[in-house]
């Protein structure tokens, strides 16, 4: 091989652990070195293809994998409405575009909040008028739970503890017992 090539190993191999028992289709092992230095195995049952090109289709498809997790956590797309190649990309720039101008209205209104939340009243307030809306940007949130209730465990346990170096511990062996009541 190549010494300037990023393949390390390109092999055929089958899987199973005794001759017997072996996949009967044969796959391939390539192993890449990426950029970093570190190797990547691949298995594929590409025996055609050349393995350089291989590794470089994989290291483009963890990118493309990268640029949909992005869609899918900023842009807000669950599923794509249509299959062609054209529904797919008039829906991915719908959302792009409307992204950046929940960004540009962020900027411009001087809200720090989330784009979510910003997403979330524009839905609420589409048909306000604009100071309604941003108004309602700037209010501050009204919290109408006290929080998450914490627990004295520290307590609890040195009061156990107490009851049980006093011999009171016969109702511990109760399943109903709760030492917070």
């Amino acid at each position: 091989m190549d010494p300037q090539s990023p393949v390390v190993r390109d092999a055929i191999v089958w899987l199973g652990q005794y001759p017997g028992y072996w996949m009967r289709a044969k796959l391939r092992l390539i192993e890449v070195r990426g950029a970093n230095g570190e190797t990547v195995q691949l298995l594929t049952n590409d025996l055609a293809m050349d393995a350089q090109e291989i590794g470089e289709l994989y290291r483009q498809r963890w990118q493309i994998e990268l640029f949909f997790k992005w869609i899918k956590q900023h842009l807000v797309i669950k599923r794509f409405y249509g299959t062609g190649q054209w529904a797919v990309y008039n829906q991915i720039w719908i959302a792009l575009i409307t992204y950046c101008l929940l960004v540009i209205l962020r900027q411009r209104v001087g809200c720090r909040k989330r784009l979510l939340e910003v997403y979330k009243c524009v839905q609420l307030h589409w048909s306000a008028p604009l100071s309604v809306f941003i108004h309602s940007l700037r209010r501050k949130g009204q919290r109408k739970s006290r929080g998450k209730r914490v627990y004295p465990v520290d307590n609890i346990f040195a009061y156990t503890l107490q009851q049980y170096e006093r011999g009171e511990a016969g109702h511990l062996d109760d399943l109903t017992y709760d030492p917070v009541d």
